[in-house]
């Protein structure tokens, strides 16, 4: 008796290993139960109210691979465990336990038309608050928290240029769009405010708008994913909420993401979410007949956009850091490699700069002097350098040293034009969208300029190479590209802080004197 339970429990225990091998060999694939019945596929429909959906997504949740519905809304996956999803182009995402029988998924329509009179939802974690997004996406919220997105309404340098102050508050002080061009006042919150409601008893000023949204401003979680997708409106000329389509629910939660099988019952997916269009309504504008934003533009004319790599391809690039975007709220882990940056920058702006620049520089003997040749190189950007605001520039400086120290000055060769600040006069170049008024001069707002700016800005994916001859003395040359946010003058009336940064540095000695 005792020799028979033995080979019972090794029969058993041969058969657990089997199943469990079976599971290893085909990775995600598993084996899945019905009674007493191994199967060796999952099968069900995907149904709406109005019937059978043929096309519809369907996948085990989490899983990078999935399947088609036919005709009849029949799908089959290979057999597992879990949970199955399903999507198709104007559902709402849902979802079923793989165990459950008959295996029917069941898709709801979304609205039909956009509710004007919906309330915002802030993204600020708040216990009260169920829907709040920084309740269940806490990693996400933090990163868009320290993002320009986050601060589009409320950054003091666009406001003080907005309404004419400085730093620390004081009217009166340099360029003011409301005081030089008050019929202008609502053209930024449609980027920079775009879920304040634009009011002719507020006079347009963004400023009251934002106190009236009910304290939500910027461009916040909720209003990018209630994006369904671009509006008619021509990319640069319509701008910011008015470029793009809205479907807001009257009952009820809706979100657009980039993932078709979040089964919340208020979720469904966007390709549009990965797309560059997503970004021009803001990132390409012509205001006041001045191409202020440009970098859609510059995208659609770059090598990036040849290879087919999207604007979030680098600004949302993952961290790899993030595997669950609502832990402890129903999320599940998930590819790290697939959830997108929320901060717009990975590391920080600067970091990115000194990614994408590669400073080099050549010398040679030119009879009894010395010529030294110093290039830009752009790699693994979509867009001009620098982009965005019109008035961000690089600036190049060159200096050369004798053995003594001495700084020496070129014989000839490019200098710095008066605009560059304290660097003027300089050997360098300026790399910049330069707007001048309708008098040549420079520099000037965007709402008082010329419609035909100077643009010597670096190309995507090309060499900028300059050019100078020095002394024969000369024994090493050090160049410097700095990044600047504003052009001197204005930060300085303005008092902004922190208006540049050094994005690359290299130095050289001279070995081969002539």
């Amino acid at each position: 008796m005792r020799r028979i339970l033995i080979l019972l429990l090794s029969a058993l225990l041969l058969l657990v290993l089997a199943e469990l091998a079976f599971r290893f060999v085909f990775g995600f694939i598993f084996p899945s139960h019905h009674g007493n019945k191994l199967l060796a596929e999952l099968t069900g429909r995907v149904l709406s109210d109005s019937g059978p959906i043929e096309g519809a997504i369907v996948r085990y949740q989490g899983d990078s691979q999935h399947v088609l519905t036919h005709a009849d809304g029949a799908f089959a996956l290979p057999a597992g465990f879990g949970h199955v999803t399903a999507w198709k182009d104007g559902y709402f995402i849902a979802g079923i336990s793989a165990d459950v029988r008959p295996l029917q998924i069941r898709l709801r329509k979304l609205p039909d038309t956009d509710n004007d009179g919906y309330s915002w939802i802030d993204p600020a974690p708040h216990p009260e608050q169920t829907h709040n997004c920084g309740n269940c996406h806490p990693q996400i919220y933090d990163q868009w928290k320290s993002s320009g997105h986050a601060r589009s309404a409320t950054n003091r340098r666009f406001r003080n240029l907005y309404e004419g102050t400085d730093w620390q508050g004081r009217p009166n002080v340099g360029w003011s769009l409301l005081k030089e061009h008050p019929d202008g006042a609502g053209v930024c919150a449609a980027c920079h405010a775009p879920t304040a409601k634009p009011s002719a008893e507020l006079g347009y000023d963004m400023r009251q708008m934002v106190k009236s949204d009910s304290g939500l401003s910027g461009v916040h979680c909720d209003y990018c994913h209630k994006i369904a997708g671009p509006d008619e409106g021509e990319v640069g000329l319509t701008h910011g909420r008015y470029g793009l389509k809205l479907l807001r629910p009257k009952q009820g939660q809706l979100f657009f993401g980039p993932l078709d099988d979040v089964d919340r019952d208020e979720d469904t997916y966007s390709a549009f979410q990965r797309d560059s269009r997503y970004c021009a309504s803001c990132h390409e504008g012509t205001v006041f007949g001045v191409p202020v934003y440009t970098t859609y533009s510059e995208w659609l004319a770059s090598p990036a956009r040849q290879r087919g790599q999207q604007c979030q391809h680098c600004h949302m690039a993952p961290t790899g850091q993030m595997t669950n975007i609502a832990p402890g709220h129903g999320g599940i882990d998930r590819d790290p490699a697939r959830l997108g940056n929320h901060r717009f920058f990975v590391d920080s702006q600067l970091d990115m700069l000194r990614r994408c620049l590669k400073l080099k520089i050549e010398t040679q003997p030119d009879g009894d002097k010395q010529r030294v040749a110093v290039s830009i190189q752009t790699d693994g950007v979509g867009h001009r350098v620098p982009t965005g605001f019109v008035d961000r520039h690089l600036v190049l400086v060159v200096a050369a040293r004798d053995e003594a120290d001495n700084e020496l000055q070129p014989l000839a060769g490019p200098h710095l034009p008066k605009i560059a600040g304290d660097v003027r006069g300089q050997p360098g170049r300026l790399y910049a969208k330069l707007l001048k008024d309708f008098n040549g001069q420079s520099p000037v707002p965007f709402w008082r300029a010329d419609s035909r700016p100077e643009d010597t800005r670096l190309l995507p994916g090309q060499t900028d190479v300059a050019t100078w001859l020095f002394p024969a003395a000369v024994q090493r040359v050090r160049a410097r590209v700095l990044y600047r946010k504003f052009w001197p003058k204005v930060a300085e009336a303005k008092g902004w802080p922190e208006n540049e940064m050094e994005v690359q540095k290299v130095e050289v000695q001279i070995r081969n004197k002539p």
